[in-house]
């Protein structure tokens, strides 16, 4: 049986990946995840760094997926008009004029934090498969230390076990 890989193996090195601040809005995510997926990228979220650094260094506080902007522009729409509560429907996301308001909300109140649901470079496929599994994540961050050096997807490790077979 082959050697099982290390994540950083598989992973997608950080200059890939399109990157946006905590303080950036959710307009600015939308539009640097819809200028990489108009590239030809397939990426579906975006790493958050804090403009403040640390050792001379940004750091990566989070990571925002497509779920988290929708959920973010959802929950300021109960807030901007609760009195439409229980009627509001998705064919809101198609009025154009509201949804400015809407996102403005800062990228670093919408993310996923990195509490405890990143890898090592030198960790195995395993390892970052069991994590996404108990953490329910389709991407985890890469570091090698403190240092984030990229990401790994599951659809990563899926093709990973595909070349297995």
């Amino acid at each position: 049986m082959p050697e099982t890989k290390k994540v950083g193996e598989l992973m997608v090195p950080l200059r890939e990946y399109p990157v946006v601040y905590d303080s950036d809005t959710l307009k600015d995510a939308i539009k640097v995840l819809r200028n990489y997926r108009a590239a030809g990228h397939e990426h579906r979220s975006l790493l958050v760094f804090s403009k403040t650094k640390v050792d001379n260094e940004e750091q990566l506080v989070g990571i925002l997926t497509t779920r988290d902007i929708l959920k973010a522009i959802k929950t300021n729409r109960l807030l901007y008009d609760n009195t439409e509560l229980f009627t509001m429907s998705w064919a809101f996301f198609y009025r154009r004029d509201p949804l400015n308001e809407l996102t403005v909300t800062k990228v670093g109140q919408a993310i996923r934090p990195l509490v405890d649901a990143c890898v090592q470079a030198g960790d195995t496929v395993v390892r970052a498969i069991e994590l996404m599994m108990t953490k329910n994540v389709n991407l985890l961050p890469v570091f090698e230390g403190r240092k984030a050096v990229g990401v790994i997807r599951a659809i990563d490790l899926l093709d990973y076990i595909a070349d297995m077979l």
